[in-house]
């Protein structure tokens, strides 16, 4: 049983919201709505080095008022991991009359998770330096399944829509002419539907679907960052940054997504004024989810009440630790590559396996 309309829909929307409007952590998200959050502001953070003159510091790019923009980014998840110890899938579904049911086998087995985001931001730049970004992003995710129940032996289900807008102020905290240390915060207002719904093997008909397949987090949180960035003298820019996210409450459906923390440094050439390479390592720290929603659960008075391992709020968070590499043309557009080095997961979990993000901008 299939549900949503598939790939070819899903970059279809990417390219209306690109014809609609000409562009702030990295997607290391166990939800679409959090992987499209974490990216956008990952590469603003970036975007903060790459004003510097090779020649004498001058941030003429400063003197323009608006930037607009899209970025495209992907996340895949296949396999799965219980803290550090990778399981394969037999492992991980259970099967009637051969195993007995724990806390750690599932009758429903998620085998491929694809998440994608287009998110559209328009930026204004104070003539302080200092700027406000509106980001607007556009969330799907398919999950292919396995399953021991009858009549959904294999299945996919879809989910589309609009995300979290999020709207965020920075400023320097202190820059000359090769140094920038520069703070921001915003607010993420729940946009993003968390009451998706599709055909599960729970009962006939739609139901509500699982934590990773709702469009936002149903609370409003709050993005806390820092950034510095140095231009060195030998062509090559570096930079660090640290994000945190942190939820405000629960949500109508009684649950909050975890807060997070990330870390990033990165060190990017710019010899050449068209093209640009960079290499750059993350880490990330992030809780599980506090709360549960009650609809996505069985029999309630029964021992195990999870049919599948992403119904589980404690099958979330974790530590993770990335290397991504990429190319900037032209400070117009930019193309990136990650994959994880390491991951330490709580409980059952399906593990990243690649990461995925273009982008392009234009200043006025």
């Amino acid at each position: 049983r299939v549900m949503g309309m598939g790939i070819n829909n899903k970059i279809t929307s990417c390219g209306l919201a690109l014809l609609a409007v000409v562009l702030c952590p990295q997607a290391w998200a166990t939800t679409p709505a959090e992987m499209a959050a974490m990216s956008l502001q990952d590469l603003l953070n970036m975007q903060t080095g790459t004003d510097f003159s090779s020649s004498n510091g001058d941030n003429s790019a400063e003197t323009e008022r608006w930037r607009f923009g899209l970025l495209y980014s992907q996340s895949r998840f296949e396999g799965y991991q219980n803290g550090t110890d990778k399981l394969n899938d037999e492992e991980v579904l259970f099967r009637q009359g051969t195993e007995a049911r724990t806390q750690e086998n599932y009758p429903i087995l998620p085998t491929i998770i694809r998440q994608e985001a287009c998110t559209v931001t328009a930026s204004y730049r104070f003539e302080d330096g200092a700027s406000v970004d509106l980001n607007i992003p556009l969330i799907s995710q398919t999950t292919h399944h396995d399953s021991v129940v009858p009549g959904y032996a294999h299945f996919t289900i879809d989910s589309r829509g609009l995300g979290d807008i999020s709207v965020n102020y920075s400023r320097y905290l202190s820059r000359d002419a090769y140094s920038k240390l520069r703070f921001g915060f915003g607010l993420s207002v729940p946009t993003g539907s968390i009451d998706q719904k599709g055909d599960t093997p729970r009962a006939a008909g739609d139901q509500q679907l699982p934590y990773t397949m709702q469009l936002g987090s149903g609370t409003w949180d709050l993005p806390i960052s820092i950034n510095y960035t140095r231009a060195l003298k030998s062509s090559w820019t570096v930079g660090g940054s640290a994000l945190a996210k942190i939820r405000l409450g629960r949500n109508d459906r009684d649950y909050r997504l975890g807060n997070r923390l990330q870390l990033a440094s990165w060190i990017q050439s710019t010899h050449y004024d068209w093209v640009e390479p960079f290499a750059k390592i993350s880490a990330v720290y992030w809780e599980d989810i506090n709360g549960r929603d009650d609809e996505i659960i069985v029999q309630p008075a029964a021992p195990f009440v999870y049919p599948a391992s992403i119904t589980n709020p404690e099958n979330f968070g974790g530590k993770k630790i990335r290397l991504s590499i990429g190319v900037e043309f032209s400070a117009a557009f930019r193309l990136e590559l990650g994959v994880p080095l390491y991951q330490d997961l709580n409980g059952v979990q399906v593990r990243e396996t690649v990461n995925l993000s273009a982008s392009w901008q234009k200043s006025i």
